[in-house]
């Protein structure tokens, strides 16, 4: 890397930090793509993200931080590879 060039922190490192599956705090999120009381999409630094579950809803949200926390039931969650094209989850209708 050059001498002045910068990197933001968010953009470094990625964290999923879970509690008692009631609470998610993430961290080097880029950007939300869909969300829903069942599911919230996000794309990170180390690919898509998906958190499943119910009654989820989003406590935080600083993306220019890169962080965002959810709250609710968390069943399960899933990476996939980033894609440049197209996104792999779809927001349901």
């Amino acid at each position: 890397m050059e001498k002045g060039n910068t990197v933001p922190v968010a953009a470094k490192n990625h964290t999923l930090q879970l509690d008692n599956r009631r609470k998610a705090a993430l961290t080097g999120v880029m950007e939300v793509l869909a969300f829903d009381e069942n599911q919230v999409v996000l794309r990170t630094e180390s690919g898509e993200v998906a958190l499943m579950g119910e009654g989820l809803h989003v406590t935080r949200l600083e993306l220019s931080e890169g962080q965002l926390t959810v709250e609710g039931k968390i069943d399960s969650f899933f990476y996939s590879a980033p894609r440049k094209s197209s996104r792999l989850f779809r927001k349901s209708k």
